[in-house]
């Protein structure tokens, strides 16, 4: 007994060795604070455990978002990434820890000399300079890495679905827009023909009216199609055949949307999921170098098996046919043209390329929250901007046509005035889509929850 803990003692003692680096993470100076400031920014907070989806208070977007998360298949895929990533990790676990094996055999000769056997074997690599130590850090941190990108998968899909929704709405209201401008267009174009008919106006007035209604019945078939071909994506996105998508809150009912938690530059290394993905990566490919280093030095490993070998089967179990070995073994590399060097220097530049990406993933998402906060400020002013010109337009067709009942206006200030309001309502409409969309783009590039 005194032995056996002695010699395992000897091992532990041995495997305390580690070559390889130790991870650091690259210096990165984070900015003190955004570019763009806003108003409606509460910094003294974050949104990492915020589920930014359900701010709107749209139970249908929220049920919408809900299917996706169930049934998306790049959600799946990912979910199965991890699963990968925890087995690989196991693996390299196990390699850390003796095998043991049987084997029984039983040979028959003539002339008689026959043989059987039937052994227990053990194996074990001792793992003296590290190399599944390192191994086992690597898993362990794709596992990690698996996570992350699962929640960046997730976040993309909340965003994308969100996104196709509101421009689904969007479509929606400008489709409106349009079938009342055709219906609208098509009393005028009855009206001028009358007119034209009974010679009191010019063929040009009855030929513009013509244009204007065509070209209204022309964007009512475009948007049509736009909206078949959303609706068709968000089916994707819900992972669902091809079916009519069910409607909630219309984009101009989106009202009081909270204040967006801003936080600081640099707690974007914590929170968003593709940062923390890129520096985990960048982990696993440092713990390799310590793989690759470890290959260049001996192999020291234990081996041995105890069992009953006889040359009858009759006395196979019997003190006399018990048998027992053990080897100790050690192999190493000697020359081999500079192949063991070459891959620690292949897996070195790995990891530089690792933490280049890793550095470009954070600033790439710095520079994604100071275009957010520009769209959502912007979006906003310009939204309210349209809409004041949509109000404006309306009032100025209304009495255009007033003028042009009675008498005062020739046809063209009215086409004037009522091609400046369509093109204004539809300007309008898609201005708010982008504003909703600009929140969820902030919400999603701070790293927001779900």
């Amino acid at each position: 007994m005194k032995k056996f803990l002695s010699i395992l003692f000897i091992v532990s003692v041995l495997s305390s060795c580690l070559v390889g680096p130790k991870y650091e993470r690259p210096g990165m100076k984070s900015p003190e604070n955004w570019l763009e400031q806003s108003n409606f920014v509460d910094k003294a907070d974050t949104i990492a455990n915020l589920k930014w989806f359900e701010i709107f208070n749209d139970s249908t977007l929220t049920e919408l978002i809900s299917v996706a998360l169930k049934n998306n298949y790049n959600l799946a895929n990912a979910a199965l990434r991890i699963e990968q990533a925890r087995a690989s990790y196991g693996m390299a676990k196990a390699d850390l820890w003796p095998s043991f094996g049987y084997s029984a055999s039983g040979e028959w000769n003539d002339p008689a000399s026959h043989g059987f056997s039937a052994v227990a074997s053990a194996s074990w690599e001792i793992d003296f300079w590290g190399k599944l130590r390192h191994a086992k850090r690597a898993a362990y941190a794709q596992i990690l890495a698996s996570e992350e990108g699962m929640k960046t998968v997730t976040t993309t899909l909340i965003s994308n679905v969100a996104s196709q929704y509101f421009y689904m709405r969007d479509l929606d209201n400008r489709l409106s827009i349009a079938q009342r401008t055709v219906a609208s267009r098509t009393e005028y174009f009855n009206l001028v023909n009358e007119r034209f008919k009974a010679g009191n106006v010019a063929e040009l007035d009855m030929l513009q009216a013509e244009q204007q209604l065509s070209l209204a019945k022309a964007t009512t078939s475009s948007l049509k199609r736009q909206l078949s071909y959303t609706e068709r994506g968000l089916n994707i996105l819900l992972g669902q055949n091809p079916q009519a998508i069910i409607r909630g809150l219309e984009n101009t009912e989106y009202h009081d949307i909270p204040l967006i938690p801003e936080g600081l530059p640099s707690t974007l290394l914590e929170q968003r999921p593709d940062v923390k993905q890129a520096e985990f990566l960048l982990q696993s490919e440092t713990e390799r170098i310590g793989v690759a280093q470890a290959q260049r030095f001996p192999n020291l490993s234990l081996t041995g098996f105890l069992g009953f070998a006889s040359p009858s089967l009759s006395t196979l179990i019997s003190d006399a046919s018990f048998a027992t070995n053990a080897t100790a073994s050690i192999l190493g590399p000697i020359f081999s043209f500079g192949k063991n060097k070459r891959r620690v220097d292949v897996q070195r530049k790995s990891a530089e390329i690792a933490a280049n990406n890793y550095v470009n993933t954070y600033i790439s998402a710095l520079g994604e929250v100071e275009s957010a906060l520009v769209s959502v400020q912007s979006y906003g002013e310009e939204y309210e901007a349209r809409s004041r010109q949509a109000a404006a337009s309306s009032k100025a067709l209304m009495l255009s046509q007033e003028r042009y009942r009675n008498g005062y206006a020739d046809y063209l200030e009215v086409l004037v005035a009522e091609g400046a309001m369509f093109d204004s309502e539809l300007q309008a409409s898609a201005i708010k889509a982008q504003q909703l969309t600009s929140y969820i783009n902030l919400y999603r590039s701070l790293g927001g929850g779900w």
